[in-house]
């Protein structure tokens, strides 16, 4: 494995790291302005509709520019928005900063998903996932409890300033390393322009182009439905978790933090075991999925605290173990059109979260709690089952 490429995977979990504090920041900002409560809800609407809005494009871009430089300006991007914030701290200005980060995140994200299977050697590619997702519960674990630390003694200012460095240290980097960053249709392109050839029929990039791809690829067609359904599942516990807290005690902060920990470190397990499993990943995939939705569900029927606790490190597990196959399944699609095919299930995954956040409350309020996440995972696992079926059947 290259060392470069391997410290990289560290220094990305770094700009995780300062993301996640960041986020603890910018709401203490934001409760400092009239109205917090609204302008905290415009802070994350925004960064879902620069995610879902940019998605599509942030795929084509990815299979149409250097994906090294595309990260790179990401990074660059992201960096002077949240200095923004700290020189301009007023709502506006926070929340253009949040779209625009959610736009970047998005092509940040897609050109370094589909960079990997370049960066690293193919039969690595399950291994690099895991380790990137173990890298992150991590982060999920220290980054929120740090960045409220920091935040209480140092100020907001001081922690979303660190933030911005995190992002300029990891464009500085990226500018060091070196692999073939760059597309098939992209490296075809430039093989046609320098030998002047012409009749040739140039590679589609629209999104049109890429439908067709995933309808004749079930594998990847599926992995990318899946991302709604799975999407609509995380909203739901991601809604729930608070109340539940709640639930077992009145000063539920804590509490709260604890489940988020305790799926974290589920999740750094699972991601540790998908990594040294060696048989098919798409049943991996959809196995871990569909007993993801079982143990959400038994978590909120829970009666014990330490039970509710047992079974989310349980779910954190499945669902780490499910994110290193899907990612590693969908990096398996064709270097020229893989950004293309990540965008779209960003954006499918970002569909689902909306349409999660926005049907959670009023499915709450009619039935219940238990019966709002009841739901979203009977949802979940009818689009696993459903899918699954489909694509085993297509072979």
């Amino acid at each position: 494995m290259n060392i470069s490429m391997k410290t990289y995977l560290y220094v990305n979990a770094l700009s995780s790291l300062g993301s996640r504090m960041d986020l603890i920041a910018c709401s203490a900002l934001i409760f400092t302005f009239d109205n917090g409560a609204f302008w905290l809800a415009a802070f994350f609407v925004a960064r879902q509709i620069g995610g879902i809005l940019f998605s599509p494009l942030a795929g084509v871009l990815a299979d149409r520019v250097d994906r090294r430089r595309a990260m790179i300006v990401s990074d660059l991007g992201a960096g002077l928005s949240v200095i923004l914030m700290v020189v301009f701290p007023v709502p506006l200005v926070v929340i253009a900063a949040a779209f625009l980060k959610g736009m970047l995140y998005t092509l940040f994200h897609i050109s370094f998903q589909a960079s990997l299977p370049q960066m690293f050697e193919k039969e690595d590619l399950v291994r690099v996932n895991g380790w990137t997702v173990r890298l992150e519960s991590v982060v999920g674990i220290v980054g929120f409890a740090l960045g409220g630390f920091l935040t209480d003694h140092l100020g907001y200012a001081f922690v979303i300033a660190c933030d911005a460095v995190t992002f300029l240290f990891s464009a500085a980097i990226l500018t060091r390393l070196r692999w073939n960053s760059r597309s098939g249709a992209e490296e075809s392109a430039k093989t046609t322009n320098a030998t002047g050839a012409t009749g040739h029929t140039q590679e589609p990039r629209s999104l049109l182009a890429t439908l067709v791809y995933l309808a004749k690829q079930p594998l990847f067609l599926v992995i990318s439905l899946l991302a709604l359904f799975e999407s609509i599942s995380t909203a739901s516990h991601n809604f729930g978790l608070p109340a539940l807290a709640n639930q077992f005690a009145s000063g539920h902060a804590v509490l709260h933090g604890l489940m988020w920990s305790a799926m974290s470190v589920g999740a750094a397990a699972g991601a540790f075991g998908a990594a040294r499993w060696r048989g098919n990943l798409l049943q991996g995939l959809l196995v871990s999925s569909s007993l993801l939705s079982l143990v959400i569900t038994a978590a909120f029927a829970g009666k014990s605290m330490w039970l509710v606790l047992a079974l989310l490190v349980l779910a954190g597990l499945l669902a780490g173990a499910s994110q290193v196959y899907e990612s590693t399944l969908l990096q398996q699609a064709d270097n020229r059109i893989r950004g293309r095919v990540m965008g779209v299930q960003g954006l499918l995954s970002r569909v689902g979260f909306f349409i999660g956040f926005m049907a959670a409350p009023a499915l709450a309020s009619s039935l219940g709690l238990f019966g709002m996440v009841m739901a979203a995972q009977l949802v979940y696992l009818a689009g696993v089952v459903g899918l699954g079926w489909f694509c085993l059947r297509k072979g």
